[in-house]
């Protein structure tokens, strides 16, 4: 991410990227992941959506405002920078009320955790060439 996080912007072209470089074992059909407080956007919300198949994500979409699906999670939009940019751990930020779990479960989102992983190093990566 850029050393200047807040003029960081996430495109549909960079969520492409993303979406691209993501293959874990185990993936959910689907998975959204809102920000919220997010200054741009009048809504306030935008909603990173993808969908997976065999752990390959197959599509990814900016969207604006708030998209639930079977597994949502949220989080203020500097917060999911903070875990981007490698300052906030997707594990440690569930606990400390950062990460929110909008549907789904905890146990069940459990098994994805090496997607998360995943998801986090492919923004991180995408991010350099889309700053």
């Amino acid at each position: 991410m850029p050393s200047n996080s807040s003029a960081f912007r996430p495109t549909q072209d960079w969520l492409a990227e993303v979406c691209r470089s993501i293959s874990a074992e185990k993936a959910p059909p689907e998975l959204s992941i809102v920000a919220t407080e997010v200054p741009w956007e009048p809504s306030g919300h935008i909603t990173l959506y993808f969908r997976f198949e065999n752990g390959r994500c197959i599509e990814a979409k900016l969207l604006q405002g708030k998209i639930i699906s079977r597994y949502t999670l949220s989080a203020r939009y500097e917060d999911l920078l903070r875990i981007m940019e490698g300052r906030l751990s997707p594990f440690a930020a569930v606990p400390l009320g950062k990460l929110k779990i909008e549907k789904g479960t905890l146990g069940e989102l459990a098994d994805y955790m090496p997607l998360a992983l995943e998801i986090v190093e492919a923004a991180r990566d995408s991010a350099k060439n889309f700053s």
